[in-house]
């Protein structure tokens, strides 16, 4: 398997090992040493857990599917990283945005979880 990095570098070796024992929520996994984002046939693109500093749910506006169906908020995951670097996650389900913060979590020790004051009125204030 082929693994791309986003940021960082690993050993192609210690990531393939990684990646089989990862936990899964939809196409992103998260291991003892790096955050994997799946995409189909594409490689894998990773992130080093050591680069991340943050990850805090955030609602994102999605356009319908068709062009008069407008836009609708849907719960999603920024994962920082690095000086000023983002991922911005968006999973089929919504639950599925505790279940990534929380994996991410569980790995990295001091994750700051707290959503920035800039978006806090953007964001649905349940946590």
């Amino acid at each position: 398997m082929k693994f791309t990095p986003i940021a960082g570098k690993l050993d192609q070796a210690d990531l393939e090992k990684d990646f089989e024992t990862a936990e899964k929520v939809e196409k992103w996994r998260a291991g003892k040493l790096a955050f994997y984002q799946s995409a189909g046939l594409l490689p894998v693109k990773y992130l080093p857990l050591d680069m991340i500093s943050k990850a805090y749910p955030h609602d994102f506006q999605v356009k319908g599917g068709c062009s008069c169906a407008g836009t609708y908020p849907t719960r999603g995951v920024i994962v920082g990283y690095g000086e000023k670097g983002i991922l911005k996650l968006i999973p089929n389900k919504e639950k599925n945005s505790d279940r990534i913060i929380d994996m991410l979590k569980s790995r990295i020790s001091g994750l700051d979880t707290e959503i920035p004051e800039l978006y806090r009125r953007e964001t649905r204030e349940k946590y």
